[in-house]
């Protein structure tokens, strides 16, 4: 009887167009990006390049405990925050803006498969390529360059990978907006650049005037960077950095809800 349910049950998975449609934009989406040399070596490689690079300054920085560590220990959770975002942007904001330009979206649209089923099916394949990254960035940081994480493992590669959800939903927003592929990277830019100086995930905040410190805080790269360097330098559970975890929630709920409004607008 069991046996018989469960048969059923995987019938009429296949033959609903929007579980189908969605587990099999899954996979398209893994294999494409896989078989692409050029994104695979870019996104697997830029951060052991930035590791390997931003390593060599051999100083020592006040970490989320309060002590001083080697510049690495705080590094290291910089970079999987930093990952998450660029993965979260990245890989989707180019991608879909490509599918948008060249009429994909529409095209799907006209099809039995739901859009927001496809898409959703885009965006897990995402949260699975920001799982793999962070987990190779994590392994590089401990075993290759010495990092000394104090915290919980498996929490700050969940984290680090939950985080990325925020950076997916803003990468859909700028394509809700973009006209074309060539209206993302100063868009890109515009988010990349205060995120990088600003978020604390490579330079201390402690000397920003004030107004910018207030200012800053606000970012989600700065509650994503706090919240894992939390995690990895502190030892802090998820009632500490749940403050953190909400300001990321906002973000994406607030980006989602105004890319689902522009797109019905379009």
């Amino acid at each position: 009887m069991a046996a018989t349910t469960a048969t059923r049950r995987a019938i009429e998975r296949r033959a609903n167009p929007a579980w189908s449609g969605f587990v099999a934009t899954i996979d398209n989406q893994l294999k494409s990006f896989y078989r692409e040399p050029q994104a695979l070596a870019f996104t697997l490689g830029q951060p052991f390049i930035l590791l390997l690079i931003l390593n060599a300054f051999d100083f020592h920085v006040r970490g989320a405990d309060g002590r001083e560590h080697p510049y690495i220990d705080v590094l290291l959770p910089g970079m999987i925050a930093f990952t998450g975002m660029t993965v979260g942007l990245n890989s989707v904001a180019f991608v879909l803006s490509r599918y948008k330009e060249r009429g994909i979206l529409r095209r799907v649209r006209a099809t039995p498969l739901p859009t927001a089923s496809f898409l959703g099916g885009v965006i897990v394949s995402r949260l699975v390529i920001a799982f793999l990254v962070t987990v190779i960035t994590y392994l590089a940081g401990v075993y290759v360059f010495g990092a000394d994480m104090t915290g919980n493992a498996a929490g700050l590669i969940a984290l680090g990978t939950l985080g990325s959800v925020a950076f997916i939903a803003i990468g859909v927003l700028m394509v809700a907006f973009a006209r074309s592929e060539d209206d993302l990277p100063p868009m890109f830019i515009l988010v990349l650049m205060p995120s990088l100086l600003f978020s604390g995930a490579f330079l201390d905040r402690s000397g920003l005037p004030d107004w910018l410190y207030w200012l800053t805080n606000g970012l989600p790269l700065t509650f994503l960077t706090h919240a894992v360097q939390g995690v990895a330098n502190a030892g802090a559970g998820w009632s500490a950095i749940k403050g953190d975890i909400l300001g990321m929630g906002v973000w994406g709920a607030a980006a989602t809800a105004l890319a689902a409004w522009r797109f019905r607008m379009a």
